[in-house]
């Protein structure tokens, strides 16, 4: 544990560069220590004295743990819901919100394409098999327009030389967006995407182009918060005919009545 905490604050450009951050780390870096011991003793209660590391030798009694009441969960441990929290309520927002924080160029021409690059050079991930990196490469022949179709519904308002997109998808995006889900079922794309991230941060050779671990984990949280706010609002879609049906036959009904 200590490891894994001197890891998380000496890493630079992560969360715990922030004084606040760094101070939740250790808090909680502590509180974890009590638990796990208060764990052990009473995993080991044998009949023995227990010496816990963090009391000194002669202070331990051999006794069953007591629990105690429960307590309000203090303030201190809180934290502002992650932007893949907010696909299901407001999908709109977290695609703008991802496309404020990645350019659409930026994403399209270097972050995918590198990132593809890395998993299929990674000789330990999930595609070392020859029909897993061609499937791989499907998806991403895939996700590449879906990804420029999701930036033509974002807020953004984007004015742009479409790639993948003809002028029938430029005019309805949700085409795209539609057939996507059709091929590559929810389920099977969150799985994807794991198996991706995996092969992207796993590989211990010389990353392409400049392209990181860090960057890899990004690209990845952005796709899965874009593929999560689309869907949702395809289901919206989905959903539209049969609510509409739904509300005339309400109104039927109240007329009748």
């Amino acid at each position: 544990m200590w490891q894994w905490l001197t890891a998380a604050v000496s890493s630079p450009g992560s969360h715990a560069d922030d004084y606040h951050e760094r101070n939740n780390y250790l808090f909680f870096y502590e509180k974890m220590e009590s638990l796990v011991e208060a764990a052990w003793i009473m995993k080991r209660q044998t009949g023995s004295i227990i010496n816990p590391v963090s009391q000194p030798p002669g202070t331990a009694r051999n006794k069953l743990v007591q629990p105690t009441a429960k307590v309000a969960q203090p303030a201190r441990f809180s934290k502002p819901a992650r932007l893949i929290e907010k696909a299901t309520s407001h999908p709109d927002e977290v695609i703008a919100e991802v496309f404020s924080h990645t350019p659409f160029d930026e994403l399209q021409e270097y972050l995918l394409p590198n990132w593809l690059r890395v998993a299929l050079i990674n000789n330990m991930s999930p595609y070392t098999a020859a029909i897993d990196r061609e499937i791989l490469f499907e998806f991403h022949d895939q996700l590449l327009p879906f990804v420029e179709a999701v930036y033509c519904k974002s807020e953004n308002s984007p004015h742009f030389t479409p790639v993948y997109l003809n002028e029938e998808q430029l005019a309805d995006p949700s085409l795209v967006i539609t057939s996507f889900f059709q091929q590559c079922p929810i389920e099977y794309t969150r799985r994807e995407l794991a198996d991706f991230l995996e092969a992207g941060i796993g590989y211990e050779g010389q990353y392409p182009n400049g392209f990181s671990p860090w960057q890899a984990w990004m690209v990845y949280n952005h796709i899965l918060c874009l593929v999560e706010a689309a869907y949702q609002l395809y289901l919206n879609q989905q959903m539209q005919p049969v609510t509409h049906v739904l509300s005339q036959q309400i109104v039927e009904l109240e007329e009748a009545g």
